[in-house]
């Protein structure tokens, strides 16, 4: 999946089917969070950014929002909103906000210009390692840097009208770039290639990012359908459609509800690739 949110309505669903089956979770998206989420969820689980930049998380270990790495002499003033603000010279230079229910682990230190936009942030793992910079020009989206556990760059994303339009995997040593990419996709699509394998069976449940990063695997995959296989309009979702007419090939099955394999037979679609299963 693209990220892990336990907020959502079928998250229960996905925790229990990968507890049960002794797997992992895989998601796409970068997360300084994820050790927390995977001990707060109770699941294991891989992240392709983290693969990629070879980080290894420390579980026990924090930065404390007093042992910050932050310009000397800075004062911090804790606000009612739970962060911190960073005082420097009597003006506010920036604020620091700490992971959720820790109170004192810090997830992330923003500075900022002295109009009050962003200037650059720098996100912390959950562990306290040093996990991203992210750097702005008027309150844009401009780079992020994506760092080893001794904070070597290894990746970059950069962002052009805020969209990312270049990826770039470096030798952290040298700074050289030894991957290029000239999309999100296509960077996530080469690199999950290289993860999975044909002794692999990966499930998605959503067709989104998870989809087409699947393009060049050699595994198994399956999507479990848990939205509904027709949309607002009352029309077949596209990419549904694609993968039942095997126009998209790489995903060999659908799991889906009786009513929904019973609804898209009704309406004359190919059902080749869908297997029911029980909720």
């Amino acid at each position: 999946m693209n990220s892990i949110n336990p907020g959502l309505a079928d998250w229960p669903a996905m925790k229990k089917r990968v507890q049960e089956s002794h797997g992992k979770m895989l998601t796409l998206a970068s997360a300084p969070g994820f050790l927390g989420v995977l001990q707060e969820e109770n699941v294991a689980g891989v992240n392709l950014v983290d693969i990629v930049t070879k980080r290894v998380y420390h579980p026990g270990h924090y930065l404390f929002w007093d042992e910050a790495p932050i310009p000397t002499p800075t004062n911090l003033m804790m606000q009612s909103d739970g962060f911190i603000d960073l005082i420097y010279d009597g003006s506010r230079i920036g604020t620091m906000q700490v992971y959720e229910k820790t109170r004192r682990a810090v997830k992330e230190i923003r500075y900022l210009n002295p109009d009050g936009t962003t200037d650059y942030i720098e996100e912390y793992a959950f562990d306290g390692s040093h996990y991203t910079n992210m750097f702005y020009y008027r309150n844009d989206l401009q780079e992020i840097q994506f760092l080893n556990n001794v904070g070597q760059i290894c990746l970059r994303f950069f962002f052009y009208d805020k969209q990312i339009n270049l990826v770039t995997v470096e030798d952290p040593e040298t700074g050289t770039v030894v991957h290029r990419y000239n999309s999100l996709p296509e960077f996530y699509a080469t690199h999950l290639s290289g993860i999975v394998g044909p002794q692999d069976t990966v499930r998605i449940d959503y067709m989104a990012a998870e989809l087409f990063a699947l393009k060049n695997t050699k595994s198994h995959n399956i999507l479990h359908l848990v939205e509904s296989p027709f949309d607002d309009n009352n029309e077949i979702r596209g990419n549904l459609e694609l993968i039942l007419t095997d126009k998209i090939n790489y995903v060999q099955t659908v799991e889906m509800s009786q009513a929904a394999y019973n609804a898209l037979v009704m309406r004359h679609y190919p059902v080749v690739k869908a297997k029911v299963v029980t909720p």
